[in-house]
């Protein structure tokens, strides 16, 4: 399912760069240096903010609709919820470096990611399963116009600063 391996190539990407953050958060000790990561830190808080609240503005109720069960992308919404005070701290911390509130501390960094990774990286995995599920609605989603549907919408509701 094209739709499946899409959604599994966009949550590898943000895997990655979590994992990035983490390996390389201790390593970040320059000011420029701390600056630039403090940029990154912000893209991909923008990144996994934007993809999860388009799922569920958007992407699931499309699902939804297509298949006529309500609700059937809920455990997904419920599990960007398990890691969302977690994630709130992180973006808080981002937030602060931005502002020069906070000192940069790479072991702050990965203290936060190590109370919502897990978490999160579970959610990321278990939701590729959901859209392996849908393939028993058979022809209900029409994957070539829900697909363009969710490119579009990414593009356009895209945040382009950073």
């Amino acid at each position: 399912m094209a739709a499946g391996s899409e959604m599994a190539l966009v949550h590898n990407i943000i895997i990655r760069i979590l994992n990035c953050i983490y390996l390389q958060a201790p390593n970040v000790k320059l000011d420029k240096d701390i600056e630039d990561f403090t940029t990154f830190m912000y893209a991909w808080t923008v990144l996994i903010h934007e993809h999860h609240g388009n799922e569920e503005k958007f992407f699931f109720p499309w699902l939804e609709e297509d298949i006529g069960v309500a609700g059937y992308m809920e455990k997904n919404v419920e599990q960007h919820h398990a890691f969302a005070p977690e994630m709130k701290r992180f973006d808080e911390y981002v937030t602060a470096l931005r502002a020069g509130t906070e000192e940069f501390d790479g072991v702050k960094v990965r203290s936060i990611i190590d109370d919502f990774g897990e978490i999160l990286t579970l959610h990321l995995k278990e939701e590729i399963k959901t859209f392996e599920e849908l393939e028993k609605f058979g022809d209900k989603i029409d994957w070539k116009r829900w697909n363009k549907r969710v490119q579009e919408t990414a593009v356009g509701t895209a945040e382009t600063v950073c």
